[in-house]
């Protein structure tokens, strides 16, 4: 697992590494190594917050407090668990104060009924000093979320990233020093990158396929396969390279089955 640690008291910052390090040592041969990035501001921690599976937070002396940040890495699309640790704000009470202003919504769907159980799911406290039994509880809630979560997909583009699903992603193509990459409804993004860059990044999903130099594409979205073509359910069609051909007829099998 991935861990990011941000704290503006750097005494409890380094504390909180040497236990996350032994944690790691304790789990080497279980759940696996705790990879830990530590921090000690808020835009740091903000650049890349969804390479974590969890964040130990505890801000107090800056303009932007431990709960706050919590709330803007939830903004930012973050899911995994966030441990708010508990020094010299009160952040039960802090949330709790927040849930009380959170309009109610009849809707279950609605931004409102989403922001409270985020609110009260997702976050949880450590009391400081840190308890090692409290800490290896936290991890295991962690490492529990992790496995259940659905991965994500980076797409940085020049202004704008976006964190999307394996399902909705159709194909990308190259287009001079980018890679036009299309997804559902209507959307699309230019990255900055090289096609072969991109499918590294994309590989562990086995749907993805390179069918030529230039593209590839998602064979849950091919419609129909004909002697070096493909044609994708929004119409596109794209030339195959005979070596690729076998590995899309595999693929549209397995979808299938």
């Amino acid at each position: 697992m991935h861990i990011a640690v941000c704290d503006d008291n750097i005494a409890d910052r380094k504390q909180m590494e040497r236990l996350l390090g032994r944690a790691s040592d304790r789990r080497l041969h279980t759940t696996g190594v705790l990879y830990i990035d530590s921090y000690g501001n808020v835009e740091a921690v903000l650049r890349s917050p969804m390479l974590y599976d969890a964040f130990f937070i505890d801000m107090t002396s800056g303009p932007v407090n431990g709960f706050q940040l919590a709330r803007k890495l939830i903004d930012a699309g973050v899911v995994a668990p966030i441990v708010l640790c508990i020094s010299t704000i009160d952040y039960p009470s802090v949330i709790e104060a927040a849930l009380s202003k959170v309009p109610e919504d009849v809707t279950e769907a609605s931004n409102h009924d989403i922001l409270r159980r985020q609110l009260q799911k997702q976050i949880l406290y450590l009391q400081k000093p840190i308890k090692v039994d409290e800490l290896d509880q936290m991890l295991d809630h962690a490492q529990s979320m992790k496995a259940e979560t659905i991965p994500t997909i980076e797409l940085r583009g020049e202004t704008d990233t976006l964190y999307v699903h394996e399902d909705e992603i159709l194909y990308a193509v190259k287009s001079g020093n980018y890679v036009h990459v299309t997804l559902t409804e209507g959307r699309f993004l230019d990255l900055l990158s090289t096609l072969p860059n991109f499918y590294s990044q994309i590989a562990m999903f086995p749907g993805f396929i390179c069918i030529s130099e230039h593209c590839l594409v998602n064979t849950a979205f091919v419609e129909k396969i004909s002697m070096l073509k493909i044609i994708m359910k929004d119409g596109q069609g794209f030339n195959v390279s005979p070596l690729a051909l076998g590995k899309i007829k595999k693929a549209l099998a397995r979808n299938d089955a």
